[in-house]
């Protein structure tokens, strides 16, 4: 049950009303915010994999549902096919087997995809129009422009795509540099959409690199050269590592060879799964590592991006009911949550559309982690941050925030808690898959980032919130309770009203949920 008090106290019976735990309510956490302290602004993360426009048979366009979860980036990655320069994709190929085992589905993606390839004949000459198939990537580019998002582009091959280095790496390099200027200057009938980030390959010490690390060092000072003499102003980096904690040749090589050869760094790139932890504060902690890293290696104004970044990377059938679910979608709404505070510029969720590990259903219908990403869109209205008292770094997390004209505050609490008796559950590559791969590295000599040991839950039944100095005085408002859970989608659960400038609210709210709490002035 909701109470709500409305009232104009002296500050010091303010005070005191906004700390005192209500005995009736044990076990809930007390949350304050100050509204008459804005202490900076919410930014969005809204970033996805995946595109809005469908990219294979039977999926939905989601444009106007990217629109309505304000999907501020599409990273450009996994298309099988459009906006990829040299992909070939091959109907036995283990990795793309395990990731679409219908083999009518996949001989559809296959074929499709080796079609929309921009430039097919590599014996072509890079600085002829002709030499270009830019349609199927125009259109994809489009539906990612008319969601309202960015496109920010990332150069390389897709998963179950070649992995071998480009035969003649001038020319590959010459390939990019006219896509940049298809796409932002115009060439060969094009666009003029300023794509701002460019972002070098995908987990080169994984799965989509057999070349050696010199050679991909030589393959990136050739891009971003390429690029920058298009437009200084573009922002180039990589390498979208898959392993951001292990040291090695894509990470401090990389780093280290462009200092060395005073090659631009615009960001760096990184990905993480909370496959091995379920903990939502992975990401900040992985933030702070590759920020430090940037500042000693000589880049201190270079980005950090998390361009990939879920719960688990499994794909397969055992863990969709996960991925589609509240647990999945009160973890995502810590991240986000959290991300506010982390020294990250950019993070991408992977993935956004209705393919594997996405958003929504073959009918674009919404999962459970589509509507965080809604009600955290819906943040974006109440831009002018406050902070809130009370919150954790485990699971317990609040972010809000009042709109420019003042009329509208508004609180977000995602409450997630790492499930009892949780394992890791570490997805292995099938035998047939590993056949075709070049030997992986050694995982007992990869470095992980540690779990954390001091999670500790208390309070996480629900919450006490109050706020004081709300903007609007005496006037009364209204307050509404929408709510993600196993049986609600961000459904109004109770609306009332209140007086002044302070409001006390207490509700249930135990793991796993989301509730935007909205206050508007009448």
């Amino acid at each position: 049950m909701i109470k709500i008090l409305a009232s104009h106290f002296l500050p010091l019976l303010l005070c005191a009303a906004a700390f005192a735990q209500d005995p009736t309510h044990a076990g809930f956490r007390t949350l304050h915010v100050d509204a008459s302290k804005v202490t900076g602004e919410i930014r969005s993360f809204q970033g996805v994999n995946g595109p809005p426009s469908p990219l294979m048979a039977g999926l939905p366009n989601l444009v106007q549902q990217y629109k309505d979860l304000r999907i501020n980036q599409v990273r450009t990655h996994d298309f099988m096919g459009p906006t990829e320069i040299d992909s070939k994709l091959d109907l036995a190929n283990g990795l793309l087997t395990w990731l679409i085992p219908d083999s009518a589905q996949r001989a559809g993606v296959v074929k499709a995809g080796n079609a929309s390839i921009i430039f097919p004949d590599w014996s072509a000459d890079p600085e002829k129009p002709e030499s270009y198939n830019f349609a199927p990537t125009d259109g994809v580019l489009a539906a990612i422009h008319a969601s309202g998002a960015e496109v920010y582009y990332r150069v390389g091959r897709s998963w179950g795509a070649n992995i071998e280095p480009p035969p003649d790496f001038d020319k590959y390099a010459a390939v990019v540099k006219h896509i940049a200027m298809h796409y932002n200057q115009g060439w060969a009938n094009g666009f003029h959409y300023g794509i701002r980030y460019w972002e070098f390959w995908n987990e080169p010490e994984a799965l989509f690199w057999s070349g050696t690390p010199e050679q991909f060092y030589s393959l990136y000072e050739k891009t971003v050269r390429g690029l920058k003499s298009v437009d200084s102003t573009l922002k180039v980096g990589g390498d979208a590592k898959a392993l951001p904690s292990d040291e090695g040749p894509y990470r401090e090589g990389f780093i280290d060879y462009c200092a060395a050869h005073h090659l631009p760094l615009d960001f760096y790139s990184w990905h993480t799964y909370a496959d091995r932890s379920a903990d939502p504060y992975d990401a900040v902690r992985l933030g702070k590592q590759i920020r430090e890293l940037l500042n000693t290696h000589g880049f201190p104004n270079a980005e950090s991006i998390l361009s990939e970044w879920n719960l688990t990377p499994d794909f397969t059938d055992r863990e969709k009911a996960r991925l589609q679910g509240m647990d999945n979608a009160a973890y995502i709404g810590a991240v986000l949550s959290y991300l506010q505070d982390a020294p990250i510029d950019h993070a991408h969720f992977y993935r956004g559309d209705a393919a594997w590990m996405g958003l929504f259903d073959l009918q674009g219908k919404y999962f459970k982690t589509a509507y965080t990403f809604q009600a955290m869109g819906k943040m974006l209205d109440t831009p002018q941050r406050f902070a809130v008292e009370g919150t954790d770094s485990f699971g317990f997390a609040a972010l809000a925030g009042r709109s420019a004209d003042g009329k509208t505050v508004q609180i977000l609490i995602s409450n997630y808690a790492i499930p009892t008796g949780f394992k890791p559950n570490i997805m292995q590559i099938p035998p047939e898959a590993l056949k075709q791969l070049p030997p992986l590295p050694d995982s007992s000599k990869l470095k992980f980032l540690p779990p954390r040991t001091d999670i500790v839950y208390r309070d996480n039944a629900g919450y006490n919130l109050t706020i004081t100095n709300l903007p609007w005085g005496k006037k009364t408002f209204s307050v509404k309770r929408y709510r993600i859970s196993d049986t609600q989608n961000l459904d109004l659960v109770e609306e009332t009203s209140g007086k002044g400038g302070t409001l006390n609210l207490s509700s249930a709210l135990a793991p796993e949920a989301v509730e935007l709490i909205v206050l508007q002035r009448q």
